[in-house]
């Protein structure tokens, strides 16, 4: 193999692939799928695909998981714009860096249990996922990767929102999280976001901990890792959704204020997990939902916006105009982890968007009822 990309690769991306192509347990669609590339003579393809080994950073990572180019061994049996398996590539998010990402994340736990609290007990996870293409399969993977490194796992039987897993792994007093999701990312990428027992992000000493874990996990303990099947996995039931609405709900200050003035909002998800809590919230509180149906469905491609990203204007379109034509007071969506969201209002001049930042100091300006103000 090294012979075969001697100076038509970058020097790193043939390191990468050498290191990769070598592990005696690679599976076979992988090893097909890189031997098509290199039959084809599409160097470039294999640089973008090998050109570094993905970081684990600050929070976790996020990459391209579909490719320009599809091989024959990642396209299997699927027919669809998403192949059966991700792409190949060190510089990619798919199976093998779920896997070590999993990995580093679930030893480190391991490390800060034993040093901190002087617990030998072995760490708990629960696993979130959007509803981006293999965001599922990813959610599954990792809750079984941690299964057979002997912890216990915990994953929604669905697609929910990053805030969800943020409080569920408070609530379910889990050691760590595993979002699966790459925000308001292109539809051909996803994502990794490791969260710790605060609920939070990781940050630093936390962050530093697992990167350090995952620059050890090797290839040839991925495939390992990666072959092995466990038991039926542990599903979270409907009484964790139900307590996440009411942690939310205790959160209102007046919660008859809503129901006494008859607000009525446009909401849209783009396509990805906003509704799932959003909606039943927000008729729970009296509020009139009207919710853009072309874009409440749970569509990998996004295929009604250029971006699933609520801060471009673009993407709101749909949900402004359903929020005029509606009479709506307010037009509400949110990206595809739903931790991002973006309000529509109306003043003198029509409807106009801006960030959530922006809402209180707005509200305090709004003096008539119907009137519209920039929030």
């Amino acid at each position: 193999m090294q012979n075969v990309l001697k100076d038509r690769v970058l020097k790193e991306t043939a390191i990468n692939l050498n290191n990769f192509y070598s592990c005696k347990v690679l599976p076979d669609w992988a090893r097909q799928s890189i031997d098509e590339l290199v039959a084809k003579s599409l160097f470039d393809e294999i640089n973008n695909r090998f050109f570094k080994n993905l970081e684990f950073g600050t929070g976790g990572m996020r990459s391209r998981t579909i490719a320009d180019f599809i091989t024959a061994a990642e396209r299997g049996i699927s027919t669809s714009r998403c192949p059966e398996h991700a792409s190949v590539g060190t510089a990619y998010l798919n199976d093998f860096n779920v896997v070590g990402a999993t990995t580093a994340l679930f030893r480190y736990c391991v490390k800060f249990l034993r040093e901190n609290d002087g617990s030998h007990e072995l760490p708990t996870v629960v696993v979130s996922h959007d509803t981006r293409h293999f965001s599922r399969k990813f959610a599954e993977l990792a809750a079984n990767i941690w299964k057979i490194l002997g912890g216990h796992a915990m994953i929604f039987d669905s697609p929910r929102s990053t805030p969800q897993l943020s409080f569920s792994v408070r609530y379910l007093h889990a050691t760590a999280g595993i979002m699966i999701t790459a925000s308001h990312n292109p539809w051909h990428d996803n994502g990794f976001k490791a969260y710790f027992g605060d609920g939070a992000q990781m940050v630093d000493p936390h962050a530093s901990g697992v990167i350090s874990e995952f620059r050890k996990v090797t290839i040839d303990e991925i495939c390992d890792l990666y072959s092995h099947k466990t038991d039926k996995l542990v599903i979270l039931g409907s009484k964790v959704d139900d307590d996440y609405r009411k942690a939310v709900a205790d959160t209102v200050l007046d919660k008859n204020l809503l129901c006494r003035h008859s607000l009525s909002v446009a909401f849209s998800p783009l396509h990805g997990t906003g509704g799932v809590a959003t909606i039943p919230l927000l008729k729970e509180h009296g509020i009139n939902v009207d919710v853009v149906t072309a874009q409440n469905d749970m569509d990998p491609d996004f295929s009604t916006v250029k971006s699933p990203n609520p801060e471009n204007p673009e993407s709101l379109s749909m949900v402004v105009e359903m929020a005029k034509n509606k009479g709506a007071d307010l037009a509400l969506a949110t990206d595809p982890d739903g931790d991002r969201l973006a309000i529509v209002a109306k003043n003198s001049k029509g409807l106009k968007t801006t960030q959530l930042r922006k809402f209180f100091a707005a509200l305090k300006k709004m003096e008539q009822k119907d009137t519209w103000s920039e929030i």
